[in-house]
């Protein structure tokens, strides 16, 4: 729901305040914006600038708050030009703020519309508790970022879980969960190609493991250092990965906290599970570019068969087939985690190369391929079905400080 202070100069009439509220207030209802009009400053995630003169008054009711500053303005009484007021003096404090215009047409709404669900999206990630189970792979050099950093900039607070739970987790896994989980893959499967019967039952019983873990934990996300795994149990986390995602918890590999960062934002927005992938080849001259991993949503696929980890040879991990169509790639990242690279796309096809990992994908995307090569904000990247770019850059404009 979206909270509104209206302010009024005391020098209007008090009658024509209450009307212009009320008007703009049935104009939102009848657009389906669910709104609260308030008294007190509060919690208020929208300032309706009524009138002229309201500048201190705005300034006023903004203290000690955080986060982006909506003002909304109608075309009467000197409500614009208060507005423009009020969000100059923002831009020269650097707070990111927008004026929405609420007139006779319908771009100032559905503009509206939009920003109550970016922060309906923000509030989310403010409110979710996101595991780095083990530290991240040593290879992820450029993808560690503390967790003060994390919180300032997207809002999740990370939650430090030692890898010693996952494998006590796996020890006491429950059969019947892990037995459900192996028969659930197995029997969907269009085939079983390197794994044998041990590796199935293991693989599940660390998706049993992992899920008894993100329990315990209260997580809604984790990013697990999943190679270990590989050597300790000679086994992966692939299956758990993918089981968690379709359970709505975003699940990343190797520890890789902007990578999930970048999950979770894109799940919130599209509302599906995404595919954590790395870059494999790309050609600047046709945008194209070929991304691959051994984990994927099944609720992506078309259909999947039950392949061995690509790297290691052992385990289970999933080759799946994704359909041709619409999609969206992002990553965030750089400094203080403020950097984006974003693009929408169509996937055009499907690959099957041995020297890759299991499920491959090609994409064509609108922009340029060059920054993955000339500015690249780490290795995973995530595609999610549909074209996001727009909303994604919005929300990156508005709620993510500069």
């Amino acid at each position: 729901m979206l909270t509104i202070l209206p302010l009024a100069s005391a020098f209007h009439s008090a009658a024509q305040v209450r009307e212009t509220v009320a008007a703009l207030g049935a104009a939102l209802e009848a657009r389906g914006i669910v709104h609260r009009m308030l008294t007190s400053p509060g919690e208020a995630a929208a300032l309706l600038i009524v009138t002229g003169g309201t500048e201190h008054l705005a300034l006023e009711a903004l203290e000690g708050q955080e986060g982006p500053v909506l003002l909304l303005a109608h075309p009467r009484q000197n409500s614009l030009p208060a507005a423009m007021e009020v969000l100059c003096r923002l831009r020269q404090e650097g707070r990111p703020g927008r004026i929405l215009l609420l007139n006779d047409g319908e771009e100032g709404y559905a503009a509206l519309a939009r920003v109550a669900d970016h922060l309906a999206v923000r509030a989310q990630l403010r409110a979710t508790r996101l595991g780095r189970i083990g530290a991240p792979s040593d290879w992820l050099v450029g993808s560690m970022p503390d967790a003060a950093r994390v919180a300032e900039a997207w809002g999740p607070q990370i939650v430090d879980v030692p890898l010693e739970a996952v494998r006590e987790a796996i020890r006491d896994a429950d059969p019947e969960e892990a037995e459900a989980l192996r028969r659930d893959f197995c029997g969907g499967a269009s085939g079983i190609l390197e794994p044998g019967a041990a590796d199935l039952d293991l693989a599940a019983r660390v998706g049993a493991g992992l899920r008894a873990v993100v329990r315990a934990y209260d997580l809604d996300a984790c990013s697990v250092r999943c190679f270990d795994l590989v050597k300790e149990l000679a086994t992966t986390g692939c299956l758990a990965l993918s089981a968690l995602l379709d359970q709505g918890i975003v699940a990343g590999c190797e520890g890789d906290v902007p990578a999930a960062l970048t999950m979770l934002w894109m799940q919130a927005v599209s509302g599906g599970a995404s595919f954590m992938a790395n870059p494999q080849d790309l050609d600047p001259a046709t945008s194209t570019l070929w991304l691959a991993h051994c984990t994927v949503p099944r609720s992506l696929v078309r259909s999947y068969a039950l392949r061995s980890h690509f790297e290691s040879g052992l385990g289970v991990g999933i080759q799946g087939t994704l359909p041709e169509g619409p999609v969206t790639l992002a990553r965030i990242g750089g400094p203080a985690l403020r950097g984006l690279f974003v693009s929408d796309g169509e996937l055009l096809a499907n690959g099957d190369s041995p020297q890759r990992c299991r499920t491959q994908v090609q994409v064509r995307l609108q922009g340029s391929v060059a920054p993955l090569l000339e500015n690249p904000m780490g290795n995973h990247h995530v595609l999610v079905p549909g074209h996001w770019e727009a909303r994604l850059r919005e929300y990156h404009s508005l709620c993510v400080p500069a």
